[in-house]
């Protein structure tokens, strides 16, 4: 497709971007590349505070003319924004939780000001979930039980709420009411009063879709060929408000479709076994390189919780396969010194046994 751009090469891409990150990056290197990705945002959220009131630096392109006080940067939707937005702020957190240089503290501190605000702007509720499920893990599994992080995360968490509740008095509670149409949504459905149009007719895109998966069950329709197989009739056109449905709006869903229930399947346990890894991992760790990793699983779970309301994007997709292969990385070298250390420690309790 001419604006997706997610053929088989981009998939080759996204793996090579993946066992690069993985197997040749050197170990000193990997905290710097995450931290890197943290800084780097700094630049991309004020574009997109910028571009909420118009101050553009680059031309808009002609799809996204219309999009009047939404931001998306170099991402093309808000959507995507919203999903790269997730990754930054929580892969952020643990460096400013670990940071105790002021400089650098105060560095990862605005730019995860900048990153709240910036995704406050993108509207994007997908992004508002991922973000707020990554905190709520990251203050269940590190700051709970570390009183020396808590002053930090109650001055994140306050500016966070005053930024929030000024933006939204400045807007006239438009996004207290994005925010609250989640729950809105969610009640029609549970007391099956929708209309097909909740969740930006998230609904009614899902309920097309669901019978294609059964059709390409084996090997799917292609990669990114949904627009060609979704029932792009006049009645689906008109509901949709004269658009084409050119994305399931759900990677899952997008998968099963495009390549196929195996490659949904092979692509769900893939991430299994590294956050499974990460786990492993997470328990032979101390101080702050438990953080670390504390941070990478909760990038990855934010992500993923996004994902269900959006679709992989190829401005997006290389940071998300990267974060996977750095996971992967620091997870076996940590296994894998585990080991050797256990292994050293066999070795002498024999030769002691034997003398």
């Amino acid at each position: 497709m001419i604006d997706r751009k997610e053929g088989l090469i981009s998939y080759f891409c996204y793996f090579s971007v993946f066992l690069f990150s993985y197997r040749l990056i050197d170990e000193e290197k990997l905290n710097k590349v995450s931290s890197s990705i943290a800084l780097v945002s700094l630049i991309v959220s004020i574009y997109g505070i910028l571009q909420h009131y118009s101050l553009d630096i680059f031309p808009r392109n002609s799809s996204m003319r219309n999009y009047e006080g939404v931001t998306y940067t170099f991402f093309d939707n808000p959507n995507f924004f919203g999903s790269y937005l997730v990754l930054v702020m929580l892969i952020t957190i643990p460096f400013y939780l670990n940071s105790k240089n002021k400089i650098f503290q105060f560095i990862y501190f605005i730019s995860l000001c900048l990153s709240f605000v910036a995704l406050i702007f993108s509207n994007t509720r997908s992004g508002y979930l991922g973000v707020l499920i990554g905190l709520v893990f990251l203050t269940f599994t590190v700051v709970i039980r570390r009183k020396h992080l808590w002053k930090k995360w109650i001055i994140l968490a306050f500016t966070f709420i005053f930024l929030l509740f000024l933006i939204n008095t400045s807007e006239q509670g438009y996004y207290a009411n994005r925010i609250n149409s989640v729950f809105k949504d969610s009640y029609r459905l549970a007391t099956n009063q929708g209309s097909g149009h909740e969740g930006s007719s998230r609904l009614f895109i899902w309920e097309n879709s669901l019978p294609l998966v059964k059709e390409y069950f084996w090997v799917g329709s292609g990669p990114d060929s949904f627009e060609f197989v979704f029932p792009n009739n006049k009645k689906n056109i008109a509901f949709m408000n004269n658009s084409i449905v050119d994305k399931a709006h759900n990677e899952y869903l997008q998968i099963a479709i495009t390549l196929g229930v195996p490659a949904l399947l092979t692509y769900l346990c893939f991430l299994y076994l590294i956050l499974r890894r990460a786990f492993q991992a997470v328990q032979l760790t101390e101080g702050k390189e438990k953080v670390i990793f504390y941070g990478l699983i909760a990038t990855i779970i934010g992500y993923l919780v996004q994902a269900f309301f959006n679709i992989s994007t190829v401005p997006v997709a290389p940071i998300f396969w990267s974060i996977l292969g750095i996971t992967l990385a620091k997870s076996t070298i940590v296994i894998n010194n585990a080991k050797c250390k256990n292994g050293e420690v066999g070795k002498v309790e024999i030769i002691n046994q034997t003398a």
